[in-house]
């Protein structure tokens, strides 16, 4: 993304330190109506609404993105104001069907932080990301006239962490956050160690991708065909699913993530293993650095979009348990 979208070169949210708290035009005519964003917990009142986007919410963790989505009646600017949290504790984001995303600018006053949306449409999506662990009450009000919606949002503490925020490498070509259907996205990542927990050499821990877009996404099939080494599979399921997330195997060939479920909007896998069996059986190197506490996680992947679409990527390190870094957002508008 450019300087404006993005606090770090090539393209990608700073989810280490940010919890995306951001609000989102979503107002998509399709057909002649109005793109239905789907159901949640609902607080409204005097025809505003105040939705959790659950289906577009990874977790609801500091330093993980939240949606929310914002709906009313009619076309009067929203004050919408976040209460009980610092203004550097919280970042707040439109999130455009068809745009980049960009800050909201937000206003502290007696400890609130308010903002105005206006665009004319009856939806926005909302997308919140707080620092750090507390029940933070969202509220919106329509400007000049008498309606108003309010809901809370309970962020939970981060886990101990092993590693911190995966980081951006050199890739030829780099990422982009405005793209074209049928593009292939290159990215390299490193993670640091936060503090070594002394496992044992044969550990793997995983790289886990999730893609999430408001319109929806759909899997052509069961990728995991494509990672036996038989070249002769019909690629017909990769060329109709959404979203492509090839990752490097160590093999010298690719590793295609297998996506938990059919569709929808969200879809979420393990995507590579890391350090991968080529490492771990041939790399003395890698050993050395392992036995010294000194070994940090490192991946290479690619994502192709076959479907038009704003999507978001959230990548993390996992193990067997869950999450074991922050998690880093990159952001990809296709067209």
């Amino acid at each position: 993304m450019s300087g404006d979208n993005l606090r770090r070169p090539g393209l990608i949210f700073r989810s280490g330190l940010l919890v995306l708290t951001s609000f989102a035009l979503v107002a998509a005519f399709l057909s002649g109506g109005i793109l239905d964003l789907g159901d949640g917990d609902n607080a409204q009142a005097g025809g505003i609404s105040l939705t959790l986007r659950e289906d577009l919410t990874v977790r609801t963790e500091g330093y993980w993105p939240v949606f929310m989505e914002l709906g009313f009646d009619d076309a009067s600017p929203i004050a919408v104001t976040v209460d009980g949290i610092e203004p550097d504790k919280v970042d707040v984001r439109a999130f455009p069907l068809d745009a980049p995303s960009g800050t909201l600018l937000m206003t502290e006053e007696d400890g609130s932080l308010t903002g105005t949306v206006s665009d004319g449409s009856s939806r926005m999506l909302l997308m919140l990301t707080f620092f750090e662990a507390g029940t933070y009450r969202v509220a919106a009000e329509a400007i000049g006239r008498v309606a108003s919606a309010d809901a809370e949002v309970a962020i939970s503490e981060n886990g101990a962490h092993i590693f911190g925020e995966p980081t951006l490498g050199e890739w030829a070509g780099g990422w982009k956050n405005e793209t074209g259907v049928g593009d292939e996205l290159g990215f390299a990542l490193t993670a640091p160690v936060e503090r070594w927990n002394d496992a044992p050499w044969g550990t793997y821990y995983n790289w886990t991708i999730s893609v999430i877009c408001p319109t929806s996404m759909n899997v052509g099939g069961d990728l995991s065909i494509y990672n036996t080494g038989d070249t002769r599979v019909d690629r017909s399921a990769l060329e109709s699913t959404s979203a492509i997330s090839a990752w490097e195997n160590g093999f010298n060939t690719a590793f295609y993530t297998v996506w938990n479920g059919d569709g929808g909007n969200m879809l979420s896998g393990t995507a590579a293993m890391t350090p991968n069996g080529k490492e771990l059986t041939m790399a003395a190197g890698t050993y050395n650095e392992w036995s010294k506490g000194l070994w940090a996680p490192s991946g290479a992947g690619t994502l192709t979009f076959n479907d038009a679409g704003h999507y978001l990527v959230v990548i993390h390190i996992s193990d067997g348990e869950g999450p074991v870094s922050r998690p880093l957002v990159m952001e990809a508008v296709v067209s």
